[in-house]
């Protein structure tokens, strides 16, 4: 049993209750599960393809809490089984005032309030670690990530015509930005 105590809890719009925990490998087998839920969807990450395995995503768990001054990952369960993750990794030595975001949502549980309230919640992070821009590369054709981030200020700074390839089609790929 995680003897861990939730960072926060909140209700989605559709009444879930849902808590947000910092990374552990205590709940590697939950994060195993949540990540080849989107590996078999095929969703808009780069990392998908092939499932990822158990020793791959210890190690991503253990590379997390050990760079914990380099970025900042948090989890969202609900009923005990992960449905969403966000963080945000500060750059090198020329680059350090700059963090990539990431966001990841289980297909059950998008457009309901989750991706933009663990955003919110990582953008804050940012802010506390001196993160002064934000950047994030997603799909031309993810519309409901790009009108989610420009709600949230973000601002498209490059496009490369057909930079990723998903489901037999090219998408351009799109980098955002926005200053804290």
């Amino acid at each position: 049993m995680l003897n861990q105590k939730p960072l926060e809890k909140f209700k989605t719009k559709s009444g879930k209750e849902v808590e947000i925990y910092l990374p552990t490998t205590e709940r590697v087998t939950a994060l195993l599960v949540f990540v080849n839920r989107l590996t078999e969807e095929d969703t808009f990450l780069n990392f998908t393809g092939r499932p990822k395995t158990i020793l791959e995503e210890t190690h991503w768990i253990k590379t997390a809490l050990d760079s914990i001054e380099r970025g900042f990952y948090i989890w969202a369960t609900y009923q005990g089984k992960i449905i969403a993750s966000a963080g945000v990794a500060r750059g090198g030595p020329r680059d350090d005032h700059v963090g990539t975001l990431s966001l990841m949502v289980d297909r059950d549980f998008r457009s309901d309030g989750i991706g933009k309230r663990l955003l919110g919640f990582i953008l804050n992070q940012a802010k506390a670690m001196a993160i002064k821009i934000v950047i994030l590369d997603l799909f031309g054709t993810n519309t409901i990530a790009i009108e989610l981030y420009r709600k949230l200020g973000f601002q498209e700074y490059a496009r490369l015509p057909k930079g990723f390839y998903r489901k037999g089609k090219y998408a351009d790929a799109i980098k955002m930005y926005k200053e804290l």
